[in-house]
């Protein structure tokens, strides 16, 4: 049975561990919850007795889990850090930075709780696959570049293998093969002109020229785009969207 000084000084340590913003917890050799914070309360709810941590880890994370606690088990020195995902007991999926390591009789943890980044992370991801595929969806190539002789590539949609007969990862920051390849020498030196007239204006440009295609076929095309400038007016690149120009036309 515990004597009353060491009563007094667990009790004094449980309480400190209520100041910690973090949740904290200290699990038994099993991974079993032996005590906790109010932080984790307030994140997960207060556990049963028995409660083994696995229970509340997503089980697509629990045999992560299982071997942190096995090599911890196995080198002592060492600390286990990783993302876990969580399962609140209202059924909600949880995102927690942990840190994990060995202690004398069991484990000492910290969850730091990322759940709101990782929601704006996983709609920023969604809204980023959304206007791709939008833009994949786009019947011509529509396109982000340097501006240089070359017109070098950042990006090209999906659209460039319909247009020119090529990948879009061709063209995409290749200085051997660029998109001036395959305008015709005839016109290369007025597309040079007509978008350097109009960067110097802040204005966007207007083009109609001809390309050579993959399979070495002469395509006309129409292409509209516009400076991308920094505050100091200096011209950081360009976007735009490239077209078969209609035989009306």
């Amino acid at each position: 049975m515990m004597d009353r000084p060491e009563a007094c000084v667990r009790a004094s340590s449980l309480h400190l561990m209520d100041r910690f913003p973090a949740a904290l917890l200290e699990l038994r050799d099993n991974g079993q919850i032996a005590h906790f914070n109010l932080a984790w309360v307030e994140l997960m709810d207060r556990p049963g007795p028995e409660r083994n941590l696995v229970d509340y880890v997503h089980h697509e994370d629990r045999s992560l889990w299982r071997q942190a606690l096995h090599e911890l088990r196995r080198r002592p020195e060492t600390c286990f850090n990783q993302r876990l995902r969580f399962v609140h007991p209202s059924g909600e999926l949880r995102w927690f930075d942990v840190s994990l390591r060995r202690g004398a009789q069991g484990f000492y943890l910290v969850a730091g709780d990322i759940t709101a980044h990782k929601r704006r992370e996983i709609a920023l991801q969604a809204s980023q696959r959304s206007s791709m595929s939008l833009l994949d969806s786009m019947p011509g190539l529509i396109y982000r570049g340097r501006n240089n002789r070359d017109w070098t590539m950042e990006f090209v949609s999906a659209g460039c293998l319909q247009l020119t007969g090529y990948p879009p990862e061709r063209l995409v920051d290749n200085h051997e093969f660029t998109y001036n390849s395959l305008i015709l020498a005839q016109d290369a030196d007025y597309v040079w002109r007509e978008v350097q007239y109009a960067l110097s204006r802040q204005e966007p440009f207007e083009l109609d020229y001809r390309i050579r295609c993959a399979d070495q076929s002469i395509k006309h095309v129409w292409e509209k785009g516009v400076g991308i400038y920094a505050d100091t007016r200096e011209v950081l690149g360009i976007e735009g969207a490239i077209f078969e120009r209609s035989p009306r036309r």
